[in-house]
């Protein structure tokens, strides 16, 4: 957007929610979009700073709010533009083939007015003629008519017989006033004794006209203040009194049925402006039994015991009590019941055009009038059930989502009924309709299987069903059609809205409860460590359901949030998944020390004495231990993928509620379970937000969708081949224990006597520990090639500890799986684990074994030249390089002069990064052995 034109002035608009303001506003900036909405979020910009101080970032948390607010404005303010355009279209299309008879019309009246001025104009010039002609003296004339001053006579004779004509109009119109007058002062003073005549012999309409006839004298008092407002206070007290006693009868007509007199009394009502409180009484006797059933019920969740009532069927407690979510359907069933009849009472009472307007009125008053309301019933419900909540809450909106299709159906029925010339409930008349109009007997708010034929060359919008209706209705309607106010739909739904907005605490809370509860997600204690096979199998259970149970979330989340809260439930999902998996590596971890438990006791004991001899130094443990570490791999594969196929399921239901938040009326969303007012209400909330529209319409969407349970069950893997190593490295790691504490290090030099003979040293045999160590990581190869075909061996490389300095770093896997073992060579497989393990052997006798020699003598160094060469070698063997080796052969080679030398180098040297670092302290921990520092 480019903001090099000068900003339109644009004044403050008013608060979002006056849309009419903010139309003004659009409409006043033009195209100049960016001066739009930089003068809208100018509140939530800091102020610019004087010179040369840097500009201030704003906090992007209001202005992301005003955002959200001002994209939902729009978004109503769109709709409402394309109902206003609609309705122009449809006023255009009823008016225009009028036009021409109006015309028509016009232009014969026009040419009537033309003919009598024709002749008005003809017969006053035969005036002006007759008295012109007097004073020119015409002699023909004179002699025929006699003398000239007759026609002047003539004239004066008319022009006073029109001035007398017009004196008796004014004074005839004057006394009528004045008889009007004398006639409503008559009135006025027998108004009361008249009303009250008709109150007692029960002649309601008789007093309901004479009270309208007196309203409507009332402007003949207008100019006479003080008369007037004594007379306002008479009629408003008479209407009062006749309001009183109506009511009565009312009352009794309603509880009896009386349909016809209940429309009279309306009548009667209506005549004195009191069509409102007739509304009151009318709803009110009708639904006092059904606010009745919902005050008197006995609900579980307001009740106050302890612990929750055990419920014995159907909802139902031994006390009596119900759950509200089984009260509910049924306290439905009751106001549908009602609603059906009035479908057929309402248009024979009140006017038909407005029928549907009534019933959707009667609907919105009967929740209003619910005590307590529905947001109480509600809250219970969370307080009472607690974890346990959610399954309730969804089960009274999707109630209450059948209610409102079925209420919107009703509405619609009658809709097209009233507009279409039938009075009735009664559709028979859609069978017999011709074919022609097939479009009235789409079922409401479903859209048809074919095609709709068009009517005025105007397309049938299943969005507008008022539209429907009166584009092809059948019979002249008395009044316009009048257009029902949806407020009954937010009525219905909005009590759900506030925890539809918490839906991922709820969702969070419930899928922590079913994994803390779920005897099938919980380990099963009869299962033995040393069975490996049925310790992995019984993982991969578990990982079954609590997948099953996750994507059990997303029909929660579609059912209580129509998708919209499909942020909060990634959320849910990632703290249940993540926490469920780490919770069986701390499991299986202690299965696999339990496992070796036995081997460890033995080597506490004898553990000095055993021959290193090839593989005779594992036991039986060890090798149950080995085999349960290569079943969990093999059951993280399995796990890896039932995620992905997770995800695939996620992805598909988060390309779904793309089209969701896109609906618009009747589109985008299913319209046999659920109303739009549902939907609008939460395109308004604050779970329609930025971030969900972001991933929503992320082309693909960023893979993993789980990241943390991604992280989660990769730090399962690594921890199972941590584990695994652990097992094999352990006889070889015993070993490096005592490698420190050797008296090679220290034992000193033998000194020199005067006059002996020096014979050189060639060479140095290695140390028990690094021959046995050295000798045992050669035979690694040997084990690896017994469990070569293990599918777990060969799973996740690239999650092995320093794979990154392996064979299998550099390999381009082909296979879009890269945990696929059949698109690795079985030889890439042994070659990584074997690095893995020799490195991490490398890395602890680098880190941590050399750097605990105390001291090296000369004879020192010359041994641990021999041991780390020998090392370096046999490590060589296994296409294995590992740089700390290296470091530490080049620092014991070192005398004294080159050892500070080299200090002074790495001391020097800034930024030496993490392998200086590395060098230095090897070269420090080489000086401390032989005491230069």
């Amino acid at each position: 957007m480019s903001s090099s034109d000068p900003p339109i002035p644009i004044s403050t608009p008013e608060p979002p929610s006056a849309l009419s303001s903010l139309a003004t506003t659009l409409d006043a900036s033009g195209s100049d979009i960016p001066s739009f909405l930089n003068t809208l979020l100018s509140s939530h910009l800091p102020p610019p700073l004087p010179p040369p101080n840097p500009a201030q970032p704003p906090d992007l948390a209001p202005i992301d709010k005003s955002l959200n607010e001002l994209l939902t404005q729009l978004s109503l303010l769109s709709q409402d533009t394309n109902s206003a355009v609609e309705q122009s279209i449809h006023d255009v299309s009823r008016t225009v083939p009028r036009l021409a008879y109006d015309l028509q019309f016009m232009r014969e009246s026009a040419n009537g007015l033309s003919s009598s001025l024709g002749m008005v104009q003809d017969r006053f010039a035969r005036q002006i003629d007759l008295s012109s002609g007097s004073g020119t003296g015409t002699g023909i004339i004179a002699n025929t008519k006699g003398s000239g001053g007759g026609g002047v006579g003539e004239v004066n004779k008319t022009n006073k017989s029109l001035e007398k004509l017009t004196h008796l109009d004014k004074l005839k119109t004057r006394l009528e006033s004045a008889r009007d007058i004398l006639r409503e002062a008559e009135s006025w003073s027998t108004l009361e004794s008249e009303l009250i005549g008709f109150i007692q012999n029960q002649n309601w309409l008789k007093a309901g006209n004479r009270l309208q006839e007196a309203s409507r004298s009332m402007i003949v008092f207008q100019n006479t203040p003080a008369e007037y407002e004594d007379r306002k206070r008479l009629l408003v007290s008479l209407q009062n009194e006749l309001e009183n006693n109506l009511s009565k009868a009312l009352r009794e007509s309603l509880m009896k049925d009386e349909i016809e007199q209940v429309e009279i009394f309306h009548q009667v009502f209506k005549s004195i402006d009191r069509d409102e409180e007739f509304r009151n009484y009318y709803f009110g006797s009708k639904s006092t039994n059904l606010l009745t059933q919902w005050k008197e019920v006995r609900l579980v969740e307001t009740l106050a015991s302890e612990p929750p009532t055990p419920i014995i069927g159907d909802g139902m407690t031994q006390e009596g009590s119900i759950r509200f979510s089984v009260f509910l359907p049924k306290f439905y069933a009751s106001l549908l019941s009602i609603l059906h009849t009035e479908v057929d009472q309402i248009p024979l009472i009140f006017p038909p055009h407005s029928a549907a307007s009534i019933l959707a009125t009667f609907v919105q008053t009967t929740f209003d009038a619910l005590d307590p309301s529905l947001s109480a019933r509600l809250s219970a419900i969370s307080e009472y059930h607690g974890s346990e909540a959610l399954p309730e809450l969804i089960k009274c909106y999707k109630a209450t989502e059948e209610l409102g299709v079925a209420i919107q159906g009703l509405i619609d029925r009658m809709t097209f009924n009233t507009q279409g010339g039938m009075l009735s409930g009664d559709q028979s008349g859609l069978a017999s309709s011709p074919s022609n109009t097939m479009s009235e007997r789409i079922s409401p708010g479903i859209p048809p299987t074919g095609p709709s034929p068009s009517h005025s060359s105007m397309t049938l919008s299943s969005s507008k069903r008022m539209s429907i209706s009166r584009r092809f209705s059948r019979a002249p309607a008395i009044s316009g059609p009048q257009p029902v106010d949806n407020s009954w739909e937010n009525t219905l739904y909005e009590p759900f809205l506030d925890l539809q907005s918490t839906y991922a605490t709820l969702e969070r809370r419930y899928l922590e409860y079913i994994i803390r509860n779920d005897p099938a997600l919980s380990s099963s204690s009869d299962v033995q460590p040393s069975r490996g096979k049925d310790v992995a199998k019984s993982l991969v259970d578990r990982v079954n359901v609590l997948f099953g149970k996750a994507e059990e979330s997303i029909a929660r989340c579609n059912g209580f949030t129509h998708g919209y809260g499909s942020l909060g439930l990634l959320t849910a999902l990632e703290a249940g998944i993540s926490t469920f998996l780490a919770d069986q590596q701390k499991l299986l971890i202690e299965q696999l020390r339990s496992g070796s438990e036995k081997q460890k006791s033995k080597s506490n004991k004898d553990e000095l004495d055993l021959e290193f001899d090839g593989l005779d130094s594992y036991s039986t443990e060890d090798w149950s231990s080995f085999q349960l570490g290569l079943h969990i791999l093999e059951s993280c594969k399995d796990i890896s993928g039932r995620l992905q196929q997770s995800e695939g399921i996620l992805e598909n239901h988060l390309v779904g509620v793309g089209k969701v938040l896109k609906a618009t009326s009747g589109e985008g969303y299913d319209v046999r379970s659920t109303t739009f007012g549902a939907i609008t209400l939460l395109q308004q909330s604050t779970l329609n937000s930025i971030d969900l529209h972001t991933l929503i319409n992320s082309n693909p969407i960023p893979k993993p969708i789980l990241p943390i349970s991604s992280n989660s069950l990769n730090d399962l893997i690594k921890s199972s081949q941590i584990n695994l190593q652990s097992i094999i490295l352990s006889p070889l790691l015993s070993q490096l224990e005592t490698y420190p504490h050797l008296q090679v290090w220290t034992k000193p030099d033998k000194p020199s006597k005067k006059g002996e003979l020096h014979v050189p040293t060639f060479s140095l045999s290695p140390t028990d520990v690094i021959s046995r160590v050295s000798e045992g990581l050669l035979d690694l190869l040997r084990v690896f090639e017994v469990y070569s075909k293990e599918v777990g061996l060969g799973f996740s490389l690239d999650t092995l500890p320093f794979v990154e300095y392996t064979v299998y770093h550099g390999i381009q896997i082909e296979s879009e799986n890269k945990d696929d073992k059949g698109s690795i060579p079985s030889e890439i497989i042994l070659s990584t684990w074997i690095s893995s393990l020799s490195l991490s052997l490398l890395s602890h006798l680098t880190s941590s074994t050399l750097p605990s020699i105390r001291g090296l003598t000369s004879g020192g160094v010359a041994q641990l030249k021999t041991d780390l060469n020998y090392l370096s070698n046999a490590v060589g063997a296994l296409d294995v390089v590992w740089d700390d080796l290296g470091k530490w052969e080049r620092a014991v080679g070192l005398d004294e002069l080159g050892w500070r030398k080299e200090m002074r180098e790495l001391r020097g040297t800034e930024g030496l990064g993490e392998e200086g670092e590395r060098e230095r302290e090897v070269v420090r921990s080489v000086g401390r052995m032989r005491g230069w520092v």
